[in-house]
């Protein structure tokens, strides 16, 4: 009997070993990519332009949102972080046992009736401030705020001298003739040369100086900048320089210095400061022009909301303009898809598998993404550490490229490469091998 020839079936093993040379080693893979890039050079320069310009802007836009608040918010903590200044007013709205145009007469009492109360506050200072002729010779000198106050007022307000040191509680309690001078005092008393340890004349009293402030960039002040100020403890100032006129005479204070216990507290601070106080003096707690307040925790909170509104504005628009990008890679490679349509048939034909079509092409795109996403990356760094080097105005702190932003650039550049490599990707591996050899340009 003769039997018909029937060719032996390959092996699994063997289908699998033919399918591993027809598979695209990665360095194969890489030439293909750039002989592809090569030979249309102006339109692959302008897709890789668009990645990279799309990474490079989110970067950008955001390093400057984030320099800009940096910068503001420095500038009004110089003042003060997240401080409550209270002045005494005059009563607006009438009530039972309440006259309207009462004088409010802030006291020594009033702040410790709040170091009691106050659950809310984590520092308070009474200030007692005047403005007198200081000299530190008989030819050196000007006149210059000074103000009493408490050791917590250092922490609150900023006072860090860059020589010296702060107030301790010793020079409250033994209410020593001691002081802190600003910048511009130093510069007109001792010009620029002031240490620790120098007599300053105060109205006839010596005080002996301690600490010497920096120069200080404000955005905002309630008495004066720090520059041109002179601070002493507050036993000290109440006892030299007391107000000689009004009800309370030497328990009168200029205004409290405040600060909550965080930032979100700031509102309910305020809040609970005003009863406190209206309860003390007997105004109507809502009456505001009673009790004049500048909460600057409220402030910066809004601030904050604004520059973070701000960054996600200039992220978004980086966003978009990445997305764009990552449109002009898909459109690249259908348009490689379609010029490929034979080869990809032939690769087919040869005993290529969907998966073999779909890893290169998908490879392709990840590395025209990819690497025209790490070229803006590098481009975004390097203007950014070329502009931190120069002389930047006071309102930009720089630069500012945090560790998220970098993260958040490379994820979402991974997924819009990802995003961009699968439609044509899918295309060309689910093409008809016959209708792809077939296919004519």
């Amino acid at each position: 009997m003769i039997y018909p020839y029937r060719p032996e079936r390959e092996s699994s093993q063997g289908r699998s070993r033919r399918r591993h040379r027809l598979s695209i080693a990665p360095l194969d893979l890489i030439r293909e990519t750039w002989a592809d890039l090569n030979q249309n050079r102006l339109r692959s320069f302008l897709t890789m332009l668009g990645i990279a310009w799309g990474v490079a802007s989110l970067i950008i836009l955001v390093a400057v949102g984030e320099g800009m608040r940096q910068a503001h918010m420095e500038k009004m903590y110089a003042m003060g972080r997240h401080i409550i200044i209270v002045w005494g007013g005059s009563t607006s709205i009438a009530g039972p046992g309440i006259r309207p145009n009462k004088q409010i007469y802030l006291t020594v009492d009033d702040y410790e009736i709040l170091q009691r109360e106050a659950f809310h506050l984590q520092r308070l200072s009474p200030e007692l401030s005047r403005y007198d002729l200081i000299s530190a010779t008989d030819i050196n000198q000007g006149n210059f705020d000074v103000s009493g106050v408490l050791v917590d007022y250092m922490a609150m307000r900023s006072i860090f001298p860059a020589q010296g040191r702060q107030f301790i509680e010793k020079d409250i309690t033994d209410a020593a003739r001691v002081c802190i001078i600003g910048h511009e005092v130093n510069r007109q008393l001792f010009a620029g040369r002031a240490a620790p340890g120098d007599p300053v004349r105060l109205q006839g009293y010596t005080y002996r100086l301690v600490g010497i402030l920096p120069p200080k960039t404000q955005n905002g002040s309630y008495s004066g900048r720090d520059d041109g100020k002179i601070f002493v403890p507050y036993p000290a100032m109440r006892r030299d320089f007391p107000f000689r006129s009004g009800p309370y005479g030497d328990r009168h204070i200029s205004n409290l210095i405040l600060q909550p216990k965080g930032m979100a507290e700031g509102d309910v601070a305020e809040l609970q400061v005003r009863e406190i106080l209206a309860r003390h003096h007997h105004f109507d707690p809502l009456d505001e022009d009673a009790l004049p307040i500048w909460n600057t925790a409220t402030d910066a909170k809004f601030i904050t909301q604004i520059f973070s509104s701000m960054k996600l504005f200039l992220g978004f628009v980086a966003v978009v303009t990445l997305l764009l990008g990552g449109i002009g890679v898909m459109n690249i490679m259908l348009v490689s898809v379609r010029e490929r349509t034979r080869e990809i048939g032939l690769r087919k034909a040869l005993g290529a598998t969907r998966l073999n079509i779909l890893a290169m092409f998908f490879l392709e795109a990840l590395l025209i993404s990819l690497g025209s996403g790490l070229l803006g990356y590098l481009g975004a760094m390097g203007l950014c550490g070329v502009i931190n080097s120069l002389p930047l105005p006071d309102v930009f702190a720089g630069m500012i490229v945090s560790k998220w932003v970098g993260l958040s650039a490379f994820g979402f550049l991974v997924f819009v490469a990802l995003a961009a490599a699968f439609y044509p990707s899918y295309t060309a591996a689910f093409l008809d091998p016959v209708e792809a050899l077939r296919f004519e340009e």
